[in-house]
């Protein structure tokens, strides 16, 4: 009896159909979306209801007794607005929350980047220490940072001018660094730096692991120095990294209120008001919690700019086009 030969390729099993010849069609997940619903409801409670008491408040005139009896403000519409975009304090604000933001993301992802770098050079137990050491300054509040960096530069009893002063600068002996504005900015900026390294090293050592040792090793014997292998091997591996970092650099460091505020003693001069305390200023140091209001939602609409920015980051990162 002759043997029946198979066929050498045979093709995929039609797919599943009904008894219609009808393809039958996925069912739907609600468990997903059950789950998301208390995360939403907080989300809703905590960030919705503020946010609307605010927007009612920026278009109305609300005295300290109303607000303190719950009586409605006076709805005077777009007057506040109107009041804000036409003072030149705001505006100085505004430009220096800009100037700001832009040096504290640069200088604070420059240090990083070459800290990470460092730390995949140096030999494990090293790495491990200054990782402990980061993890350390990262842990510590963020009002007990500020007294620590407000007595280091206190006029009469702080180490930097105690330290300058032994090095024979004798100018330094009871200096005050927050009388010139670059300087005490200089100060401010020192601290939100020091508070961010911690972050962004850690997640920028743990891109640069990722880097497979063949690619630079390979690039070495090429000829290329450190520089172009970090260009051509390093850098495009860790893109993605330094996008979102960089996004998220420039949220927390525009909202910049907490280092500025309490390192002078909650009663900030004029010239280190920036966006978020000029808004606290407005409302709570003159009463005029409308004005207060108005300030804060310009705030948040450059925010959503940026945020705006950084989703978008996230979705092509997401896809693989970055």
């Amino acid at each position: 009896m002759a043997a029946v030969m198979e066929p050498v390729g045979t093709l995929d099993p039609p797919p599943t159909r009904g008894r219609r010849g009808v393809k039958r069609r996925r069912r739907f997940e609600s468990t997903p979306y059950v789950l998301v619903i208390p995360t939403i409801l907080v989300i809703v409670l905590t960030l919705g209801v503020p946010l609307y008491k605010i927007v009612m408040l920026a278009f109305q005139h609300q005295s300290k007794r109303q607000l303190y009896t719950n009586q409605p403000g006076d709805w005077v519409g777009f007057q506040n607005f109107s009041d804000v975009l036409s003072d030149k304090e705001f505006w100085s604000s505004v430009e220096r929350t800009f100037i700001i933001t832009i040096l504290l993301v640069v200088f604070s992802m420059l240090f990083a980047l070459g800290l990470a770098l460092l730390l995949n050079l140096v030999s494990k137990w090293l790495r491990t220490s200054l990782m402990v050491l980061l993890l350390f300054v990262w842990a510590i509040p963020q009002i007990v940072a500020v007294e620590l960096y407000a007595w280091f530069t206190d006029p009469n009893f702080g180490v930097v001018n105690y330290l300058l002063t032994k090095l024979g600068f004798s100018g330094f002996k009871t200096h005050d660094w927050f009388v010139n504005q670059t300087q005490g900015w200089i100060v401010i900026m020192a601290l939100v730096i020091w508070q961010a390294l911690p972050f962004l090293t850690v997640t920028l050592s743990a891109g640069m692991s990722m880097v497979p040792k063949e690619l630079g090793e390979a690039a070495r014997m090429d000829g290329a120095n450190p520089i172009q292998v970090f260009r051509t091997v390093t850098y495009p591996t860790i893109k993605p990294l330094l996008v979102i970092a960089t996004s998220l650099s420039v949220i927390w460091d525009f909202q910049l209120f907490g280092q500025a505020f309490v390192i002078r003693q909650n009663k900030p001069e004029p010239m280190y008001q920036v966006l978020g305390i000029f808004s606290y200023t407005e409302a709570f140091g003159h009463s005029d919690y409308g004005l207060g209001a108005a300030i804060s939602i310009l705030t948040i609409l450059a925010m959503l700019g940026m945020m705006v920015f950084y989703v978008r980051q996230m979705l092509r990162i997401g896809d693989g086009d970055i």
